[in-house]
Order: C-alpha cells, then sequence, then structure tokens
C-alpha cells in the first residue's frame, strides 16, 4: 500500500484533514492511500470502458468504473455521479459546501477522493468533460 505524505495532497484537502476528528483522519488517509494505490496501478494498465474497476475501502466503492454505468466513465460509489461532473463544475467556480448541497447523497471524503483522482487521471476526465462539451 501507498504511503500518504502531506505534500503529496492539496493544501486544500491537507487542512481538511487536520480539521476533522483523529478518527476520520484515519478513514481519509486510508481511503486516500488506496486511492493513491489504484491510481498506481490504473497508470501502468489504464482503465476504458470496457472494463470494470472499483476502488474498494472498508466495503465501500469510492471511485468506480462499471461498464454500461455513464457511459463507463468513473463515478463515485454506487452513484450515477461522474467523476468529471464534479470537476467540470469545480472548474466553473462551485465549492465543495456548494457541490455537497446539490450532491446530498456526497460527503466530504468523497470530494476529496474526486480531487485525487482526477490528480493522477487528469487526461481521461479531461477527455470526458470534451466529450460531453461536444455533444451540448
Amino acid at each position: 500500500m501507498a504511503t500518504l505524505h502531506i505534500h503529496d495532497v492539496s493544501d486544500q484537502i491537507a487542512r481538511a484533514y487536520l480539521n476533522v476528528p483523529k478518527e476520520q483522519q484515519q478513514r481519509l488517509k486510508r481511503i486516500l492511500e488506496e486511492t493513491i494505490s489504484l491510481c498506481t496501478e490504473a497508470s501502468s494498465s489504464p482503465a476504458t470502458p470496457t472494463q470494470e474497476s472499483t476502488l474498494v475501502y472498508e466495503n465501500e466503492t469510492i471511485i468506480r468504473h462499471t461498464r454500461g454505468v455513464c457511459g463507463g466513465h468513473a463515478c463515485i460509489r454506487n452513484t450515477r455521479i461522474p467523476v468529471w461532473t464534479l470537476v467540470s463544475l469545480r472548474s466553473q467556480g462551485a465549492t465543495d459546501n456548494e457541490l455537497l448541497e446539490e450532491y446530498p447523497s456526497l460527503i466530504q471524503t468523497d470530494l476529496e477522493a474526486v480531487w485525487i483522482y482526477y490528480q493522477h487521471n487528469q487526461d481521461e476526465i479531461d477527455q470526458a468533460i470534451a466529450l460531453q462539451d461536444d455533444e451540448d
């Protein structure tokens, strides 16, 4: 499993991590380590819409590619909320609080996993956003 170093995450995530109780810090650290591990594995064999891949932590899927669901794009947990949608909204100025209000099934940890996933899979997500922009 990967080791999480504070310089590996953005200041925003680091601040969020430091402002939660110890138990949540431990859970977040394990989720981030799993995300980093998944991203490392994905860089050697990237997921495609024709294969299923998941990031699972304590029986909870964080980021998932599932063939036939949302075009095979990376989604959060068992939702149909694509990672690219949240990244796109954030790039348009939406804050984490606004996203959590708009998507009440999400929690802060989901968003933090999304931002880390995006950092490690930027090309994949940017292509999904561009594809959606072309369709609009």
